[in-house]
């Protein structure tokens, strides 16, 4: 197995391209070993992102008809949870629409989110 730092500290990994236009172009020209690789990687640097994207996948696996977004909520309280980069990188339970900037209002309803996915519909 190759290191992954060089000689003279730089790193021999590729530089990542930046944004979500980039990766969603990587995905698409990714073999089936590397995005079989990239989840391995994935569940081992950031086990809460990759549960949380398989649980989303499997989502839309198990209903191929769904429409539109899957939106995340508490498994335990069925209340609206998002990721809120300001207060950092831990799902927060919120009221709001959690469209318009500003108009959410983050609270505690005593435990801490269980994160699943759901048709946006199924929440209308």
């Amino acid at each position: 197995m190759r290191s992954i730092i060089a000689e003279g500290g730089q790193s021999t990994l590729p530089t990542p391209a930046t944004g979500a236009h980039s990766r969603l172009e990587r995905v698409a020209a990714a073999s089936y070993e590397q995005m079989k690789a990239a989840l391995i990687f994935l569940s081992a640097f950031s086990p809460d992102a990759f549960d949380y994207a398989m649980d989303a996948a499997e989502h839309e696996a198990d209903n191929p008809r769904a429409i539109g977004e899957a939106e995340p909520v508490c498994a335990l309280c069925g209340g609206s949870v998002g990721i809120f980069v300001g207060l950092g990188l831990d799902w927060q339970h919120f009221a709001g629409d959690g469209m318009t900037a500003g108009e959410q209002q983050i609270y505690d309803p005593g435990h801490t989110p269980v994160v699943t996915w759901h048709p946006s519909e199924d929440l209308q």
